[in-house]
């Protein structure tokens, strides 16, 4: 790769590689094409390089140098860095290799190519000598350490990322990701350990793409696995934010991604936090969706198991069968108590619970009634012998061994009436049962 910096063609002063040149000696088609790429740059010089046509500026407070044919078209860019905001994966390579040594001047070069990278420059010192000399690192656009250059005198040294292949990520997976994921930025490589015995490792990016925080995995043979995707909680698919909305409108939310995967079984993934006083540590809620935005898993801490079932906490046959009685329910939630798992939610737009046993057996259903609506020899009964007090709630149970029954409860009309309230049994043909 041909290297460009900007110490070379020394930002701002006349070059050796270039002969200054008068702004109005610089062809209109370079000027416009400048001026698109670069709005209120500052300070700006003009030289020839070959027959190229350079500009030195300042551009958005960097020291800046671009390149354009004499036709126009851009050809390099090279800015100066801030370097106590070097790329990571150049700050994390020079952090374990030249921690010892100063960092004193870096660039990033962009060019219409797309081969990318960076340079660095790092003052060490000679041990047996003493003398300071300066050693020139260039990265790759993903941060990989790509070529080092030594002054004439000064002994080769070893250089990891270089002289141990073992530390790169494979051309297969850089030409992958590249190819799936065209114009990312600030890319970061990591591996792990793959499970079977023939591969050793997959490779791991993460990058920005689309401005969205983007993390994709890979085989060492450049096949994708699978795709993750950061969003904003009001970003998410809409059916896993109404989720969150209703069941933990309370709880921070952490992160959020959209996981696509080469085998397509995709899925959405949510991290939450609850911070509840006395705790010392928040709780830890994670959510598992399908990609039509249904909950299928829930990850939270033990203590609130009990406290916050799920539908997704419920045995496979005690929900089949609740399925198949109650196709049409709406907002279900599930209680457990000791041999039976009891849901709550609505059907029919009653507000109604169901219990079933650990084998599944359904064993009752109590559904909440309009009271203007009850069933008409419990009504009558009411009126003929009630007709101090009025009803304020309803009832029918519909058991499985079919001794249904209805329950209402009354209160007087007139306070100095006792009892004030009672509680009222029928049975299935509207018979008074008991009194309570």
């Amino acid at each position: 790769m041909k290297y460009y910096h900007l110490l070379l063609v020394v930002l701002f002063a006349s070059s050796v590689f270039a002969q200054n040149e008068n702004p109005r000696d610089v062809p209109e088609a370079v000027q416009k094409s400048f001026s698109r790429k670069f709005p209120r740059a500052e300070n700006i010089q003009w030289d020839k390089v070959g027959d190229n046509y350079k500009a030195d500026c300042f551009y958005k407070e960097r020291g800046t140098y671009a390149e354009f044919t004499p036709e126009g078209e851009w050809v390099i860019t090279i800015t100066d860095l801030d370097l106590k905001t070097l790329y990571p994966p150049v700050q994390k390579y020079l952090d374990e290799n030249f921690k010892k040594d100063k960092v004193i001047f870096a660039e990033k070069a962009e060019k219409a190519d797309k081969q990318n990278y960076y340079y660095v420059q790092v003052e060490q010192k000679n041990d047996e000598t003493k003398e300071k000399y300066i050693a020139e690192l260039f990265f790759d656009k993903t941060g990989n350490i790509d070529q080092v250059k030594l002054p004439e005198g000064v002994d080769e040294m070893t250089v990891v990322g270089i002289d141990d292949p073992n530390t790169e990520t494979p051309a297969a997976v850089i030409d992958s990701w590249q190819k799936r994921f065209p114009k990312s930025e600030d890319i970061i490589w990591t591996k792990k350990n793959n499970p079977s015995d023939s591969i050793d490792y997959n490779y791991i990016g993460s990058f920005t793409f689309r401005d969205l925080p983007t993390v994709a995995e890979f085989l060492p043979n450049g096949k994708w696995i699978e795709t993750r995707v950061q969003y904003k909680e009001k970003e998410l698919y809409a059916a896993v934010v109404k989720y969150i909305e209703e069941n933990h409108w309370n709880d921070d939310y952490i992160i959020g991604e959209k996981v696509t995967r080469a085998d397509r079984k995709d899925y959405y993934y949510v991290k939450l936090e609850r911070i509840e006083k006395g705790q010392f540590r928040p709780y830890v809620f994670e959510l598992f969706f399908n990609k039509s935005g249904q909950i299928q898993k829930v990850k939270r801490p033990e203590e609130l198991v009990s406290q916050y079932l799920l539908t997704v906490d419920v045995p496979p046959l005690v929900g089949k069968k609740f399925k198949g009685r109650f196709s049409s329910a709406s907002d279900v939630t599930w209680e457990r108590e000791t041999g039976k798992w009891i849901a709550s939610f609505t059907f029919r737009d009653l507000p109604t619970t169901a219990e079933f046993t650990d084998s599944a057996e359904w064993v009752v259903t109590v559904s909440e009634l309009d009271i203007k609506d009850l069933y008409a020899p419990v009504q009558r009964n009411l009126d003929e012998n009630y007709s101090d007090y009025k009803v304020i709630y309803a009832e029918k149970a519909t058991r499985k061994d079919r001794n249904d029954h209805y329950y209402v409860e009354l209160v007087a009309k007139k306070k100095n009436l006792t009892p004030h309230k009672l509680g009222l049994f029928f049975d299935k043909t509207g018979r008074l049962k008991e009194e309570e």
